[in-house]
């Protein structure tokens, strides 16, 4: 009995040194790495110049050592200068091309597409009820920039990117007025089916683990 344990001991430590040791030794980056990750976002929209603040989830899968691809999802909150608030919720998958995956620092290039889905909404009082002049639609974007990794360790790393993300569908038809000390939001619910464009700088930092590798 006392000879099976020092066996299962000894086969312990060796399996265990063995993969500490691969770990060590392996790039930083490599093809079937599947990492899960939680993002904050900060977006800047050109319609209103105001900045907005979002969370949300990834997963990357890498398919090649020099490419991967990002699957992430994005809940944005923007607060038209306190007369309504903007929200926005991105779903969509990136195109990672890495430039260097063997140091801790791995820059990349980006580009992808996304389905978007925003509503504005003006802000009521108890005595009026505007919430008939809320509006909201769906639309299809590209986006595309530059990023980059730093491992912190083997399977952790940070990520910041850089994405100007390009809206095509329905436009949003709304303004922010200056009245007396603040701002009014003036909706158009019977003009905001028309077809549009409509850019915005995305800035996405990310926290990020390997979980394991694929193949």
């Amino acid at each position: 009995m006392l000879i099976l344990k020092k066996n299962a001991c000894f086969i312990f430590l060796f399996l265990f040194n063995q993969i500490s040791f691969s770990q060590e030794n392996r790039s930083y980056l490599d093809k079937g790495d599947f990492t899960l990750g939680l993002r904050t976002t900060i977006s800047i929209f050109e319609h209103d110049k105001v900045p907005a603040l979002g969370t949300g989830g990834q997963f990357r899968l890498q398919i090649f050592d020099f490419l991967s691809t990002e699957w992430f999802a994005d809940w944005i909150t923007m607060d038209l200068k306190g007369a309504g608030t903007r929200q926005n919720a991105h779903i969509g998958w990136s195109v990672l091309f890495y430039l260097n995956k063997k140091t801790r620092f791995n820059p990349y290039f980006i580009a992808g597409h996304c389905f978007d889905f925003a509503q504005v909404t003006p802000l009521g009082t108890p005595y009026i009820d505007r919430s008939s002049e809320k509006i909201s639609r769906w639309s299809s974007a590209v986006q595309a920039g530059l990023g980059a990794h730093y491992f912190l360790t083997n399977r952790f790393n940070c990520t910041f990117s850089a994405q100007y993300m390009l809206h095509l569908g329905q436009h949003l038809e709304y303004n922010l007025s200056p009245v007396g000390d603040g701002y009014y939001l003036e909706t158009n619910p019977s003009n905001h089916e028309e077809v549009g464009v409509e850019g915005h700088v995305l800035l996405t930092f990310s926290l990020n683990y390997r979980l394991g590798d694929l193949w």
